[in-house]
């Protein structure tokens, strides 16, 4: 993709109406007439013609008031080519809508070639975000789309369906409503509409449904046309849902007598051209709003729609967004090139938090409040925030770190960063450090892990503190405990005993975990097992007793009428409902506790509750530990699943319920960092259940995050801090990583028990 430089001019007064806290994407006055894969929409625009959109600046929201200094907007919109393959040329100008003036101006080149275009593409007159469009098309009648609720609301009719690349031939259409929950959009009255040849919407049937069939048993509306029809797009109308709230859904939307083919992945843009904003006019236009005029100057061009962004010029820590769930803005920790970003949610640009002093950024002259906009010459793709495939394949996280695993491949010796300044893109090529690329990320055959470990362990020998504890925390002492007993070397060993002696001094009591305990004592047990059947030290053999008994007489009755633990003794969270996570924790510790002599009591206490929380595909789920009995989710499932399939391995018993969940982990690997409040160390601790149960399987896995160790790694160092999706930083942040990863990436030595030692 090629760069286009940006231009400003003076500005002039600016006339608007409040908007939204957040800044949304502006969208063309003009109906998308081009649909690219990846269902982001485009327009086509003839020499001559234009397309106006509007760019909302709202006023700042809390947050941002409180990060306090000054704001830049930027701009940015994709040329992917032309209808014909031919070059092309578009303007891009930044318009005062009372006036109509321009304010700021650039020209872009279109490279030449036929812009790409999605077979079939969903259109939706709304949708509400988690229930998009594209859910009706999904074969999961589980899943549903639901047009936009809320504070702006749209009114009826609402409407979803289908556009083409070209005619298709249409027998009929189906819908399904949706599955489960109140009549909210389950279509009352309704109407087929089809279009061709470019013309508007035409009616081609309508009717009402049946209320005993439709909204009742929810079967499906049914529509067969007289005789087949030529349709560029078609699309399903409700007039009016049978909850009379004025809503529509759909489980799924089926064209009769046509087949969808695969849908492709989004392609990234032949061009990308940017207008920045400068700070003295973002503060004018606070609350506001001006307008973009896009013009095709040569060719029938094929531009998308917009992106605007205000980036703060000297970002921080208070503007993150998250610690469980939601959509950042996230820290992201760029070890090997030595800067620290704020990642956004949506946003084409990646924000400069810090940069290392005397590191290579620095050296190469990235700045605090710099705009990266590119990497190796290649603009950054629309950010993803979300847990999921798009996240693990195009996120800014992922560009960063794939392009610098691809550098180094190719042996190059520096990556090219481009930023925005005064409305021009400026290149530094950033050294990395580095000479060679990961291989199979397993430290034994992989120089680069091998030195990536060493570092991680220097870390952590350099950060014990002198009571022999790292960070004061029970959670991090094992982890960092762990992996230093891992080495399986006599210095080590020796750091080990001080944290062991000091979790005996401060926990000699497990009620000393307090309200919370029952993840501290699991943590403290697994760390005192290992101990025990590497030392043979039997002071740890009476807390591994106390810590059992304390967690059995902790147990109430759930909901369910099965015994269950919460988050400690005092009682079950959720209405009685309980949760896996803590109790998975401790299932581990007494699988291990078991080798060295001690008898079990929570297995067999915890195995109905498990059950009935498991997603067994024998019943038709889906393989993953639920969050409890009535929440069996995909999305925060990673950390819970793996360590009950642990416990399951290193007993020996269900296999059935191991293998499901270790191949639903392998499935849905981009989640891995998403369990609910923990990803990490929840992603680590899921990671090690696969490595023990599927060692192929983890190695594959580790392989295919090569491009994140490259990112977080620092040289001589260790790993940075990035802002997993779910939960931290308050587990912890560089001293959680390093001592998370450095047991990672030894578990396939097997030097322990949790990770394959034989008994």
């Amino acid at each position: 993709m090629n760069l286009v430089r940006t231009a400003l001019v003076l500005p002039l007064m600016v006339a608007g109406s409040p908007r939204a806290a957040l800044l949304p994407d502006p969208v063309f006055s003009r109906e998308a007439t081009w649909h690219l894969p990846g269902d982001e929409r485009a327009v086509v625009l003839p020499p001559g013609d234009s397309a106006v959109g509007e760019i909302p600046v709202p006023g700042l929201s809390e947050k941002e008031k409180a990060a306090g200094g000054a704001w830049r907007g930027i701009l940015s919109v994709d040329l992917f080519g032309t209808t014909d393959g031919a070059p092309g040329k578009v303007a891009i100008e930044a318009l005062d809508p009372a006036t109509g003036e321009v304010f700021a101006t650039t020209e872009a080149a279109v490279p030449g070639g036929v812009a790409p275009r999605a077979a079939w593409a969903v259109i939706a007159s709304s949708e509400q975000p988690g229930a998009e469009g594209a859910k009706a098309f999904d074969g999961d009648t589980k899943t549903d789309w639901h047009s936009r609720y809320g504070g702006d609301q749209p009114k009826p009719p609402h409407w979803i369906g289908l556009a083409f690349s070209a005619p298709r031939r249409i027998d009929g259409v189906s819908l399904l409503p949706r599955q489960g929950g109140f009549t909210n959009g389950v279509p009352r009255d309704w109407r087929v509409e089809a279009r061709h040849g470019g013309n508007d919407w035409k009616e081609v049937a309508a009717g009402s449904s049946d209320r005993a069939e439709v909204a009742d048993r929810r079967g499906p509306v049914v529509v067969k046309f007289a005789e087949p029809i030529e349709a560029e797009a078609v699309r399903f109308v409700i007039d009016r849902d049978w909850s009379g709230g004025g809503f529509g859904t759909a489980a799924e939307l089926t064209c009769e007598g046509i087949t969808l083919e695969e849908r492709k992945p989004a392609v990234a843009a032949g061009a990308r051209a940017w207008l920045e904003v400068p700070p003295e006019l973002m503060k004018a236009l606070q609350g506001k709003a001006f307008g973009l005029r896009l013009t095709s100057r040569e060719g029938m061009v094929v531009a998308a729609e917009p992106r605007a962004a205000r980036i703060h010029l000297e970002p921080g820590g208070k503007l993150f967004g998250r610690s469980n769930g939601g959509l950042g803005p996230d820290k992201l920790g760029v070890g090997l090139l030595g800067f620290t970003a704020m990642t956004e949610h949506r946003h084409t640009v990646l924000s400069v938090i810090e940069v290392r002093p005397e590191g290579p950024a620095a050296k190469a002259g990235l700045r605090r409040g710099d705009a990266i906009v590119s990497v190796g010459g290649v603009p950054l793709t629309v950010n993803d925030l979300a847990p999921g495939w798009t996240w693990f394949h195009e996120s800014h996280e992922a560009a960063l770190g794939r392009a610098i695993e691809a550098a180094l491949a190719a042996g190059e010796t520096s990556l090219d960063l481009g930023v925005i300044r005064g409305g021009k893109i400026v290149n530094l090529p950033v050294e990395l450090g580095r000479t060679r690329p990961f291989t199979t990320m397993n430290p034994k055959q992989d120089p680069e892990a091998a030195r990536l470990v060493d570092d991680m362990l220097g870390w952590l020998v350099k950060n014990q503190q002198e009571d022999g504890a790292w960070s004061g925390d029970i959670k991090r002492t094992t982890l960092a405990g762990l992996a230093l007993l891992a080495t399986e070397k006599a210095e080590h060993e020796e750091l080990v005993k001080r944290a062991v002696e000091w979790s005996l001094s401060r926990f000699d009591r497990p009620e000393k975990h307090g309200n919370l305990g029952f993840w501290g004592g699991a943590f403290m047990g697994i760390l005192y097992a290992e101990w025990h059947l590497r030392t043979g030290d039997e002071r740890v053999l009476p807390h591994l007793e106390a810590m059992r008994d304390w967690a059995y007489d902790g147990r109430h009755m759930s909901k369910w009428d099965v015994p269950a633990l919460g988050h400690g003794p005092d009682g079950l969270p959720y209405d009685q409902k309980a949760l896996v996570a803590p109790a998975c924790h401790l299932l581990v510790f007494e699988a291990l506790a078991m080798r060295c002599g001690m008898e079990d009591r929570l297995w067999e206490m915890l195995l109905p509750y498990m059950e009935m929380s498991w997603s067994d595909p024998a019943d038709g789920g889906h393989g993953a530990l639920g969050y409890n009995r009535s929440y069996k989710d995909l999305g925060e499932f990673w950390s819970r699943t793996g360590l009950f399939a642990m416990a399951c391995h290193l007993r020996g018993e269900r296999p059935d319920m191991r293998d499901a969940m270790i191949g639903i982990m392998k499935e849905r690997h981009p989640w891995f960092r998403n369990s609910h409040a923990y990803g990490e160390p929840g992603g680590g601790l899921g990671l090690l259940g696969l490595q023990l149960v599927d060692p192929d399987g983890f190695s594959e896995m580790m392989r295919d995050y090569a491009w994140w160790f490259s990112l977080a790694w620092q040289p001589g160092y260790g790993l940075k801090f990035t802002q997993p999706h779910m939960g931290a930083p308050y587990m912890g942040e560089d001293d959680l990583f390093n001592a998370m990863y450095a047991l990672v990436l030894q578990a396939p030595k097997k030097s322990l028990h949790l990770t394959g030692r034989r008994p």
